[in-house]
């Protein structure tokens, strides 16, 4: 019983002496996913499973081209709080979104198909958007603020 104590308190005390977090707190927060860095704010734009043969949706910011997601994929954008125009595009037409970001804040859109030439942006879930990055994989963006 004594063995058990003693190991229990020394467990303790080295953990006691752990002052500053881990690299992995600081990179990802209380949440385990990558929060938004200090000023900025975290932009996700995610996609779903698509046919191999499904065209990329392209997406620009104030007339700007951002990237394109193919399916299964997701870009991060680290913005300065301000509102942005954003576009979606399909094969010949494209759908605007407005959106005001503040600083601190993660946001996830969803980009998707809309009818047969044409693609939108779906505001997503904390939950819902983790759970298609998770699943996703990253591409890169031409976004250089």
């Amino acid at each position: 019983m004594m063995k058990f104590l003693g190991a229990a308190l020394l467990a303790l005390s080295l953990s006691a002496c752990q002052n500053s977090p881990s690299p992995w707190y600081q990179a990802y927060g209380t949440t385990s996913f990558p929060v938004a860095k200090d000023g900025m704010a975290a932009l996700y734009i995610v996609r779903d499973a698509a046919p191999a043969d499904a065209p990329n949706i392209l997406v620009s910011m104030s007339r700007n081209p951002v990237g394109g997601l193919a399916g299964s994929t997701w870009m991060r954008l680290d913005l300065p709080p301000n509102p942005y125009d954003l576009r979606a595009f399909g094969s010949s037409e494209s759908t605007e979104l407005i959106i005001t970001l503040v600083a601190g804040e993660t946001r996830f859109l969803l980009a998707e198909p809309k009818g047969t030439n044409d693609a939108q942006l779906m505001w997503l879930s904390q939950e819902d958007g983790r759970e298609r990055v998770r699943k996703g994989t990253q591409v890169g963006s031409y976004y250089n603020p």
